[in-house]
């Protein structure tokens, strides 16, 4: 059998082997990652979720009376002028101009002297050398930059990601447990079967509330507890359940406006916080590692669901190219 041959009927397995060994891999180095960060950046989104929310609060009533592309576009040059003016201050300005120099003078070497080995092997050592050095005085204000910028950017996710329901709209209710729990099981009445664990039982249960509508009662499975509700009010509204003996509340958003919405109120984990920073973190103790309401996104192309985000980085970057040479920013 030819070398062909075997690549022919092998090649699928080796790379469904390689997929599978990289993707165990690159699993397993977020993993740690996560985990090495956790002690430090969840105590840290704990503190600044707050009060970026209620920047965000009064910057979002500021753009009230405009159109949502309207304050997106404003916010995005906004970002775009202040990160420019940020880079060129945090930056070394001059080192990144001599770097982009000795880029241009190793590209021109080598044109020049494509016939001369030495010359060639020379000039792109030092061509290297010379990228290297500008990435690293660019990264340096980038990564100086990137904590503020995430804050910002989780605001703004919970405003143009999701939409309030509207009055008389269903949605689904999700409670997902924690491993305690659900090595416990759970009835379809949403309470812990003790009998399948030596812990006490735990009931969870849905108060009912005037802003809501119960369609269809809770329904346990794979680790959560579902209802499928309906709006009724149009309000700000805090649903509340019961946890044995514990009470916890989620905001719920029903509104014909733009107004902002947190889809998830989640347990101290690092990555969730960040994504959803309205609601204070869940107790260590409840055995709810989420409860989650399911919104809807608005219909639009421009500052809907993911594309709003797109939007942002296309009129924030594209003004900070054009207003480079106004503000006289190298990167």
């Amino acid at each position: 059998m030819s070398i062909v041959e075997w690549l022919l009927l092998h090649g699928a397995d080796i790379a469904t082997t390689l997929w599978s060994g990289g993707s165990a891999g690159l699993g397993w180095l977020a993993s740690a990652f996560h985990s090495a960060f956790q002690p430090i950046l969840s105590p840290m989104f704990a503190f600044l979720n707050p009060p970026c929310t209620a920047v965000g609060d009064f910057v979002y009533r500021t753009l009230a009376p405009f159109p949502v592309w309207t304050g997106l576009t404003i916010l995005s040059i906004l970002t775009g002028v202040i990160s420019l003016i940020a880079f060129r201050y945090l930056s070394n300005q001059t080192a990144i101009a001599q770097a982009k120099d000795d880029i241009k003078a190793n590209l021109l070497a080598l044109k020049l002297y494509k016939d001369e080995l030495h010359v060639t092997f020379t000039a792109q050592w030092q061509l290297l050398k010379a990228i290297v050095r500008l990435q690293r005085y660019v990264l340096t204000p980038v990564i100086i930059l990137l904590l503020p910028m995430l804050l910002m950017l989780s605001q703004m996710g919970i405003r143009y990601q999701w939409r309030p329901l509207r009055p008389g709209e269903q949605t689904i209710l999700t409670v997902t447990l924690t491993d305690t729990l659900r090595a416990s099981g759970t009835d379809a009445s949403g309470t812990t079967n003790a009998s399948k664990t030596d812990t006490k039982g735990v009931s969870v249960s849905l108060e009912p509330h005037p802003g809501i509508a119960v369609e269809v009662d809770s329904i346990p499975g794979g680790g959560q507890i579902v209802w499928r509700i309906r709006a009724t009010l149009a309000g700000r509204h805090q649903l509340r359940f019961h946890v044995g003996a514990q009470t916890i509340t989620k905001e719920l958003v029903v509104s014909q406006r733009f107004e902002r919405v947190s889809a998830r109120r989640v347990e101290p984990d690092w990555t969730e916080q960040m994504l959803h920073p309205a609601e204070d973190m869940l107790p260590d103790d409840t055995g709810i590692q989420a409860i989650e309401v399911l919104y809807p996104g608005s219909s639009s192309w421009f500052h809907g669901p993911n594309w709003w985000i797109a939007t942002f980085f296309l009129v924030s970057m594209g003004t900070a190219i054009v207003l480079k040479p106004i503000f006289r920013v190298r990167f």
